[in-house]
């Protein structure tokens, strides 16, 4: 008996594939890199699972690249609609946290940033006026979900919301935990978002004091809690009907764009004065280095004719003097050889290099003594 191809071909339609192809056509129409189907292990279950669709823009700034991430999961379903069960929100809970960022980075001068505090209140304060639909408080606080039948209006279950909502999470995680073994050499700053795409309708249920409503939406935002390697995460993700994917998609478009000038603007804050700052000083000095001490050791052999180790270089600005020295520990050298490095023109050029390209400082230095701790 031969395979009827047309009723196949229709069959495959009526699935989630696809709304897959669909919504991968859509973004890389809108210039947005796709990486579809990947598979992962799933660390906790042992078992292999795939991400429907990961979707990023990326661009280049100085030495560093800046990635827009957005990970998507696609359901269809033609009987059922999801629920999102609701109440209003509580902006003064506690145990809330409305603004989370997701992102890694390996640049030092956006990592002193990021691993402050201050970082995700200043990062959505910018957004929320950039990207609204993305980034502004939720308008509910979501606290479940359930399939309900259209033909007859009854609860079915919460698998399939609850399968988007868990491979998403741990999707990020997963990419997030490979990150730093990749492109070793490349400094990125990663910014990651979570959208589950439903083919079908999408309803919000909101219970407020004595009453339950119920209305169409084209998005919702969930503010999912969870332990993952023991530490308490918070995810939020973007539910979106597929109708309204292609608008929301101009915010995730935006959201790169607004992504790479606020990256730029940290980017400029650090380097002003870099090499002022100590504590910013510190942050550099290890790359500093790796450029800095084989210089030193040649240049004490060309002045020697002996090799020997080195200590760490370091940097200090007089602000009596406006001056910058680079400072060598007085292990490693005395005035006499301080005297002879400044005058070392090749050394001092290797050095005046290593300067520039890790502190962006172009202006004039001396060599100098300085005291070991």
């Amino acid at each position: 008996m031969a395979i009827d191809l047309v009723k196949l071909a229709q069959s495959i339609s009526k699935t989630g594939f696809k709304l897959e192809y669909e919504i991968g056509k859509i973004l890389r129409e809108n210039g947005w890199h796709l990486i579809s189907n990947r598979c992962y292990i799933d660390d906790l279950e042992g078992t292999v699972r795939e991400i429907d669709l990961l979707a990023y823009k990326v661009t280049n700034l100085k030495d560093l690249s800046i990635y827009t991430v957005v990970i998507i999961s696609c359901k269809k379903n033609e009987t059922n609609s999801w629920a999102l069960l609701s109440r209003p929100v509580d902006d003064k809970d506690p145990n809330y946290n409305w603004r989370p960022f997701k992102g890694w980075t390996n640049h030092p001068a956006i990592n002193h940033y990021m691993s402050k505090m201050t970082w995700s209140p200043s990062y959505h304060e910018k957004l929320s006026k950039e990207c609204p639909v993305l980034f502004s408080a939720p308008n509910v606080d979501v606290f479940a979900f359930q399939e309900m039948s259209k033909a007859n209006s009854s609860p079915q279950n919460d698998k399939n919301i609850f399968a988007s909502i868990t491979s998403l999470m741990k999707a990020q995680s997963y990419e997030m935990s490979i990150l730093k073994e990749r492109q070793k050499n490349k400094k990125r700053i990663y910014q990651f978002n979570l959208a589950s795409i439903i083919e079908g309708e999408l309803v919000r249920v909101l219970f407020k004091d004595d009453d339950v409503s119920a209305e169409l939406v084209d998005a919702e935002d969930y503010l999912c809690r969870y332990i993952l390697n023991q530490k308490e995460e918070v995810a939020r993700i973007k539910f979106i009907t597929a109708r309204a994917f292609p608008d929301v998609l101009q915010q995730y478009t935006k959201l790169h764009t607004s992504n790479c000038e606020f990256i730029q603007e940290c980017y400029d804050k650090f380097y002003r004065d870099a090499y002022k700052d100590w504590s910013k000083t510190q942050v550099l000095l290890p790359e500093f280095n790796t450029l800095a001490k084989p210089a030193l050791r040649m240049a004490l052999y060309r002045h020697t004719r002996k090799f020997s180790m080195v200590s760490d270089l370091s940097l200090s600005w007089s602000e009596k003097q406006e001056a910058l020295s680079v400072d060598i520990d007085a292990d490693d050298i005395d005035l006499d050889m301080a005297a002879k490095l400044n005058q070392d023109n090749q050394f001092k050029k290797e050095i005046a290099h290593a300067v520039e390209s890790v502190f962006h400082y172009e202006g004039d230095f001396t060599f100098d003594i300085g005291i070991p701790f």
